[in-house]
């Protein structure tokens, strides 16, 4: 047998080879980008600014009223933000301290308009 010997090729003039070499080569750096792209908008999620979204559950957890409200667990990932907060609002003369777990999420997973809804609603 010779150090030279190859495989049979087939009977084809080798386009499809060809062809799905070049899928190979296109698909690789497509799929990487596109998982950049995921990680990058998960990390933007977390540790970008939130003011605004902090903002919309405190809107939640005062039930739509003017009142304070004091941060006591914020819970941070890529898909998702929960704040316990404790608001204190007006009823009448006296203000009436309720707590809330308020989640906020993005309309589609990792992009989109943050909306916040009380835990248990």
């Amino acid at each position: 047998m010779s150090s030279n010997w190859r495989p049979p090729v087939s009977s084809g003039d080798g386009r499809k080879e060809v062809l799905l070499a070049g899928l190979k080569q296109l698909t690789r750096p497509i799929i990487t980008i596109f998982l950049i792209g995921i990680t990058v908008l998960g990390l933007i999620n977390v540790y970008g600014d939130a003011s605004d979204v902090v903002a919309l559950a405190q809107k939640v957890a005062c039930r739509g009223a003017t009142c304070t409200t004091r941060t006591t667990r914020i819970e941070r990932t890529p898909f998702a933000h929960e704040y316990d907060l404790a608001a204190s609002i007006p009823s009448g003369k006296q203000l009436t301290t309720v707590s809330s777990t308020v989640k906020c999420s993005r309309a589609y997973i990792l992009i989109g308009d943050w909306t916040c809804t009380e835990n248990g609603k």
